[in-house]
């Protein structure tokens, strides 16, 4: 069972390969995904064999780890990205001038219509601070503004910006209603699709049981496509025989709402599985009739705290209620896994976001991936898990130093905040068991993480003597 989690797969493809290297049980022929952990669990059901589909997950990962920028994964449409280059200036033309400083008096009587409170009239006195309760019944005021001089001259100044403005939004307004969506699939989906990378025939013919959620928009109920293209009710009945394309299914399965189109199937318009069951355990578990179960989660429980949102704007305030919303979800799917026998795989930190491209964090995440397999399968004590966490921890931070360093060689001071993670980082490693370390743990410390740029410079915080890796 895979989750979905936009780019933090990444931590998937990583526990993915410890499994595969290291636990000779896992031997899969079930798979259930949602969102991106469908683009996954669609490639992995091409073959019954547990090499080639190591091979596939060793492909993906390549693929994963050559992404350099967001727009690769989340290629925004013209529309948005109009909007977020012509939005600064238009809030600045509607945004008042402050008054001038120039204390010349006029030399012509104010007229009626540009009329300001004279200095001598006493200023209002301040309202009293609502309460929450009196906030929420209070009617909304119509504020009427003054105009003034200013303001007039201001929109004089602009009026030749007018006609570009309206052409500008009637562009933007047209481009909501014909995409409705912020985003398209970018190259990387196509990659991932690529008949050498995945083959919907091989999937028919694999021999292997797949289901894919998706959520329709009419019915607002949770779907499965299965191997065969037919859809699926949550308790596995047929509802639309289809057959549907495979690469269609894995698409709506991860068509995030207003980022991704919605995708039509047959009677029903779908979208991302994760809206209903971003990680379906209970159907994964109960309902497919596994002898062993494992669920690779790409996001661990709970969120991270966030700064006051007393003034949140309204995007802002709908987009972590629905964060918290599938966090809730996910809660409940996860604490009924531990009751089972399940073998279950999460990460305790988010190396990055669900919609982070960067490559740095995608290798850490990846190897955060194997660690945490590697605590799971082997039930490693708190102690591995402990040092596990620094490990990611630091590498993080020393992604952060680098990236300072880089930009700035000569700051002696971020030079050696990087130099003591690095070494600290190095202790870190070899105070591990090797065996359930990724081959290239002892490179983490001697050499750059990755970077959109790759550094052609030595390590400068290697010792003298330490070979340059």
């Amino acid at each position: 069972m895979l989750s979905g989690g936009g780019s933090r797969a990444s931590f998937q493809l990583g526990a993915l390969d410890y499994l595969y290297s290291n636990d000779a049980q896992f031997t899969p022929n079930i798979f259930v995904g949602a969102s991106a952990g469908a683009i996954l669990a669609a490639g992995l059901s091409q073959s019954n064999d547990r090499q080639a589909q190591h091979g596939f997950t060793e492909r993906v990962r390549d693929i994963w780890c050559s992404l350099r920028d967001p727009d690769e994964m989340f290629t925004p449409r013209p529309w948005l990205v109009r909007a977020q280059t012509e939005a600064p200036g238009w809030l600045e033309m509607m945004t008042p001038r402050p008054p001038s400083s120039d204390p010349t008096p006029r030399a012509f009587p104010r007229l009626p219509f540009l009329r300001v409170n004279s200095p001598a009239t006493p200023s209002p006195a301040p309202a009293a601070k609502l309460g929450p309760l009196e906030l929420a019944l209070q009617p909304d005021e119509d504020r009427e503004h003054e105009w003034s001089l200013g303001t007039l001259a201001q929109l004089f100044s602009n009026m030749g910006k007018l006609p570009r403005i309206g052409n500008d939004l009637l562009s933007i307004h047209q481009g909501m209603e014909r995409t409705k969506s912020m985003y398209r699939p970018g190259p990387f989906l196509l990659r991932l699709l690529d008949p050498e990378v995945f083959d919907q025939a091989k999937v028919r013919s694999a021999g292997t049981t797949l289901r894919i959620a998706m959520v329709g928009l009419e019915s607002g109920a949770l779907r499965f496509m299965t191997e065969n293209g037919a859809l699926l009710d949550r308790h596995g009945r047929v509802f639309d025989a289809g057959p549907h394309p495979l690469a269609t299914g894995v698409l709506a399965s991860c068509s995030i709402p207003a980022v991704f189109r919605p995708v039509p199937l047959g009677a029903e318009t779908y979208v991302d599985g994760g809206v209903r069951e971003n990680l379906p355990a209970q159907f994964a578990i109960e309902d497919m009739g596994a002898e062993r179960t494992y669920l690779i989660s790409s996001k661990g429980l709970g969120i991270p705290a966030r700064q006051s949102m007393r003034d949140a704007d309204l995007f802002a305030i709908v987009m972590r209620s629905t964060e918290i919303l599938v966090d809730e979800t996910a809660r409940d799917e996860l604490e009924y896994a531990a009751r089972t026998d399940a073998i279950v795989i999460q990460p305790e930190l988010d190396v990055h976001g669900a919609m982070t491209v960067h490559p740095g964090l995608i290798a850490i995440s990846i190897d955060y991936g194997w660690l945490r397999a590697a605590e799971a399968v082997l039930k490693l004590d708190e102690t591995h898990v402990l040092r596990h966490r620094r490990i990611t921890r630091l590498r993080m931070r020393c992604l952060q130093f680098e990236e300072e360093f880089l930009g700035d060689p000569k700051n002696a001071s971020v030079a050696e905040r990087l130099a003591d993670s690095k070494y600290a980082l190095r202790d870190a490693v070899r105070e591990c068991d090797r065996r359930v370390l990724p081959d290239d743990a002892e490179l983490w410390w001697s050499t750059f993480e990755r970077h959109v740029d790759a550094p052609t410079m030595i390590p400068p915080w290697l010792p003298l003597g330490e070979p340059a890796i």
